[in-house]
């Protein structure tokens, strides 16, 4: 869950659904439907006030507009909830994963959560929801709460009842972003543009008439309580949105770099900050947020901005607390990053309009926390931060030395801490600390006391915090069964061993094969079972198997002695290709789910046809969910096997840098002699298995053709044994590099154990394959061990690699180019400094574990407690026929 970013509000194209339908001749409805049958109503209950209300016995409802994500309506909701916890919740839709903030509580829903494509779709239905909203049956109730930025306050209610509605905004796209949401929606003209607007205008009379039931209502800041005189004539008091500044801490000591975090729609503006960024190539700003705009913000940015997607809250808030400034380019109802931002001790240069105005002081306050600009332009952004440049100056007690570059500060590489006492963090965060949610609370309760006569005097319930993360749900007991077929250490097993660790007392682990990797996990303290393989350990990628009737006897004493494993579990977490086919059918014997972490591209360039067949069959067969570690391996298994795009999620792998940082300070010399390699050659290190397809001859052929330009002081070293039967191709690089008289430059170094160390040693990282490559792992590693790269443009590595930015790219296969290239890294050595800076940035922001492990286990977790709602769902079809 990004904690951080929210949701987008505004809705796609209104026609779609129902051009749809029409088209279909499929009602959205039809004729004795259930979902017309009858309205939904919830009886009235005999509850259990709280404390707080026993005497008085109020009733409450609370309605949402749609529960889907946790974002900045949903905080409110959740401060709500906590001031009336016995209350009960209703939203026109509910598909809600993480259910911590609402503590758990069941939802009653509209007609249509049951409406076709609901789960994705559902904005579609924005003609449905004034009718959706009107059959929530709320007449049991005292006292009804709405939280709504779209249809929630439409609900109705009766003279007897109190209705207080907390408003984020009134329905934008009908209102005075109607033509904004048409424009970008492009429906400025023809049929559907026509019923469009029609649409919206039915929207906007009855947004209005429903005004007319609401007793008392609340906006988030000034600037809504003015659109909701301007929208309804009526007053509303302001009570801002809860921010949990609790969660962030000020850091007083600034990096150079600029942030901007958001969901990535249009209205946040986030590509006019990237495209701003681009005209100030001496400063670095760092983007956090995914969304429908990804592509075309990628698309704008420049060498000097990094792109880091999707980040879970701890790198979010890592990220706000080093920022030097946090920048905002949208017309905010409030904007709760801009406070979190200020909590971190950090200024914001903001948009200077809507809520941004209420919640940062610029330098007409004695105590400023940031500045505006006037126009949402590229041209407007680069002048408030040129601005912000000019007020700051380096931190005192720091001396900068006039003969280094402005970005540098003696011993500390990139400035830091050059933050103007003008925008004093400790200013930041007292801004921050008027946003409280403890002082929302207070604020919020007193409000509907006002209101409420049988509330008078009642006092606000004591804040117990919802529990959190795995103690949130019923997936708070998750176990997860992890199955690989390998007991070597290559990249996939060392890929699991990062989510085995951070999960262990939650996973077990199987293994069709002894040997390091059972010897790491025991290390990690995880509890393993090796099978035996039997023949399947014969088994090969390009079709190589044992007699079928041997490969069938011991795939399925395999499968039985995995499910009984599984039975204790709650899901089956299969990290290779042969443990997935295993999987599947172990978890059609338990009845578990399967999901399978891709980590190969399927093509015929890695499968052999009859392999390729049972990917295929198994995605048909028993497949949950697949977790690809890029989108070039998502890409390929989707077109192999038509698989729901639904069910497969991209995480990049992550890898602990811990390891590749304590060796900073190692003298290279100490490395090179711990490995016995000569002291003062160029060494480039390829770091893999030996084999064809790793391409480890185009490095020896770029070593022979190379010429004078890679002269006897370049030198390879090949890191990694030949696994699976590829002995002969060790042999094959062992022949050519006698044929070539290379003996003395290159040296083949077997297996190891310290990458880190191996790494440390070298001058540049090579990357050969010849065929794509899934991901990179020894990219993303030779980016932290602060080393140059080299890799193949082809395949999960150009999601890795920016060319003549943070490493460089060549051709597959091509000895020439890469010989080209390693003579240019070594004459350069600029060049080789610049890509090591990036590269680092890349590796530490992108490809760290933290997201890694959040993106599996959320996605683990999603699978688990969807599993069980399918199986009831099965049964009771299975029973109805």
């Amino acid at each position: 869950m990004n904690h951080d970013i929210a949701e987008d509000t505004r809705l796609p194209n209104p026609t779609r659904t129902l051009a749809h339908s029409a088209a279909s001749s499929v009602p959205l409805a039809p004729a004795g439907h259930a979902a017309f049958d009858r309205p939904a109503t919830v009886p009235p209950r005999r509850m259990t006030p709280h404390p707080s209300f026993a005497a008085q016995r109020v009733r409450v409802a609370i309605v949402h507009d749609w529960l889907v994500t946790y974002a900045g309506a949903e905080r409110v909701l959740e401060q709500i909830i906590a001031c009336f916890p016995d209350a009960d919740l209703f939203a026109l839709v509910d598909f809600l994963e993480d259910r911590s903030f609402i503590r758990g509580k069941p939802v009653t829903t509209s007609f249509i959560q049951r409406l076709p494509k609901a789960k994705t779709k559902y904005r579609s239905y924005l003609p449905l929801m004034p009718l959706a909203i009107e059959q929530l049956d709320l007449s049991a109730y005292d006292l009804v709460i709405s939280s709504s930025h779209a249809v929630a306050k439409g609900v109705l209610t009766g003279p007897d009842q109190v209705h207080v509605s907390y408003v984020h905004s009134p329905i934008r796209y009908a209102w005075d972003l109607q033509h904004q949401y048409l424009n970008e929606s492009r429906l400025t003209a023809g049929p559907k543009s026509a019923l469009a607007r029609l649409i919206l205008h039915y929207i906007r009379n009855w947004d209005v008439r429903t005004a007319n039931s609401v007793d008392s209502f609340v906006s988030n800041s000034d600037f809504i309580a003015r659109r909701i005189k301007k929208v309804y004539q009526r007053d509303a008091d302001v009570i801002n949105p809860p921010v949990d500044v609790e969660a962030f801490s000020v850091l007083e000591q600034k990096e150079d770099f600029y942030l901007t975090a958001s969901r990535m729609v249009p209205y946040k503006k986030i590509d006019l900050i990237v495209e701003a960024f681009a005209k100030m190539p001496q400063r670095r700003l760092v983007v956090i947020g995914d969304g429908p705009e990804m592509q075309k913000i990628r698309a704008k940015a420049a060498p000097n901005v990094e792109i880091m997607g999707y980040q879970p809250f701890a790198v979010l808030r890592d990220r706000m607390r080093r920022a030097r400034a946090f920048v905002f380019a949208a017309e905010e109802d409030f904007g709760i990053s801009v406070v979190e931002a200020q909590a971190c001790g950090t200024p914001v240069i903001a948009y200077g309009k809507g809520g941004a105005l209420e919640t940062v002081r610029d330098l007409s306050h004695p105590q400023p926390t940031g500045l505006f600009f006037d126009e949402q332009s590229a041209e407007a952004i680069v002048a408030a931060v040129e601005s912000f440049e000019a007020q700051s100056a380096p931190e005192l007690g720091t001396q900068q030395d006039p003969a280094q570059g402005a970005d540098e500060v003696p011993g500390k590489g990139p400035r830091q801490g050059t933050v103007h006492a003008r925008f004093a963090p400790t200013h930041c965060r007292a801004s921050a600390e008027r946003f409280s949610a403890a002082l929302f609370r207070e604020r919020f309760f007193a409000h509907v006391c006002a209101h409420v006569p049988a509330l008078q005097g009642a006092k606000l319930p004591p804040y117990d915090p919802p529990p959190r993360g795995a103690a949130a749900n019923a997936a708070a007991s998750l176990r997860v069964l992890a199955v690989d077929q390998s007991g070597v250490l290559g990249g996939a097993e060392l890929s699991l061993l990062e989510i085995v660790k951070a999960l262990r007392a939650r996973m077990d682990v199987v293994l069709f094969d002894d040997g390091p990797f059972r010897a790491a996990l025991d290390r990690a303290g995880v509890p393993v079972t090796v099978l035996d393989a039997g023949a399947t350990r014969d088994m090969r990628k390009q079709g190589a198997s044992p007699p079928l009737g041997r490969a069938l006897k011991s795939v399925w004493s395999l499968v039985r002695a995995t499910a009984a494993r599984a039975r204790n579990n709650d899901v089956i977490y299969a990290n290779t290709q042969r443990s997935m086919v295993v999987g599947v059918l172990a978890g059609k014997l338990a009845r578990k789910p399967v999901v399978w972490h891709l980590r190969d591209i399927v093509s015929a360039e890695h499968f052999g046809r009859r392999q390729l067949a049972v990917i295929k069959w198994c995605a048909r067969f028993g497949l949950a969910h697949v977790i690809a570690n890029s989108g070039a391996s998502a890409r390929a298994f989707m077109q192999l096997t038509k698989f729901d795009d639904r069910k497969v999620d991209v995480v990049f792998n992550g890898i602990a840098s811990a390891p590749f940082d304590a060796l900073r300070d190692m003298p290279q010399a100490a490395l090179r002699a711990r490995l016995n390699l000569p002291r003062d050659a160029f060494l480039v290190g390829s770091f893999s298995r030996l084999a064809r397809w790793k391409g480890q001859h185009v490095l020896l052929e770029a070593m022979a053709q190379g010429g004078a330009a890679l002269n006897p002081q370049m030198h390879a070293v090949f890191v990694g044994s030949a696994l699976f039967g590829e002995d002969a191709y060790e042999a094959e690089l062992r022949a050519f590099v006698a044929q070539h008289g290379l003996a003395g430059r290159v040296h083949f170094l077997g297996f190891q154990h310290d990458i880190a160390a191996c790494m440390g040693a070298m001058d540049v990282v090579a990357h050969t394959s010849i065929t794509p490559e899934p991901f990179g792992r020894v990219i993303v590693e030779g980016m932290l061990a602060r080393r140059p790269v080299v890799a193949a443009r082809a395949g999960g590595v150009t999601e890795i690699v920016r060319d003549g930015e943070n490493g460089m790219l060549c051709e597959p296969g091509d000895a020439r180019a890469l010989a080209a290239t390693l003579a240019e890294l070594h004459a350069n050595r600029t060049l080789r400094e610049r890509l090591v800076t990036h590269g680092y940035r890349t590796a530490v922001d992108s490809f760290g574990t933290v997201a890694y492990v959040d993106g599996v286990e959320r996605i683990l977790k999603r699978v688990a407690a969807v599993a069980p709602r399918d199986r009831r769902g099965q049964a009771q079809q299975k029973k109805a026929a």
